[in-house]
């Protein structure tokens, strides 16, 4: 009955991927927060990943994202592992303390603020009309 309830409501409306969204702006999001405040820790190499493209790898494969256990009585991910390829960038030139650029961090924190309020609206949305749908309204 679940999987017919996860085929039926989640796959077919779209939630399950507006929730990879969400989940993958919100690792974003953790890793830009992560550079601006290491911005003048020297020799620090600063952290990314790419969104669609690690959108697409999870999208595709239909899976959950990878989930990662702190603590030995967290329950483990139900689905298969998958792994997010972080990207790492050090400094440019030697002059540069490090691989930082605030500028860039700022603009990329505000896009990807975008990107998580828009995949947050249309799931409230889904979650609200599935809601009607329930209830007969």
């Amino acid at each position: 009955m679940a999987d017919v309830i996860k085929e039926t409501i989640w796959e077919k409306t779209g939630v399950n991927k507006f929730s990879k969204l969400l989940d993958l702006a919100a690792y974003q999001h953790k890793l830009i927060s992560g550079n601006l405040a290491n911005s003048t820790t020297p020799d620090y190499a600063a952290r990314d990943i790419d969104f669609n493209d690690e959108m697409q790898k999870a999208l595709g494969s239909g899976s959950q994202l990878s989930m990662k256990a702190t603590n030995a009585r967290h329950i483990g991910n139900t689905g298969p592992d998958q792994e997010i390829k972080v990207i790492e960038h050090g400094a440019e030139s030697e002059e540069d303390l490090n691989g930082v650029d605030v500028d860039a961090e700022v603009t990329n924190l505000a896009v990807n603020q975008m990107r998580y309020t828009i995949g947050a609206k249309i799931l409230q949305r889904k979650m609200s009309f599935l809601s009607r749908a329930i209830k007969g309204r």
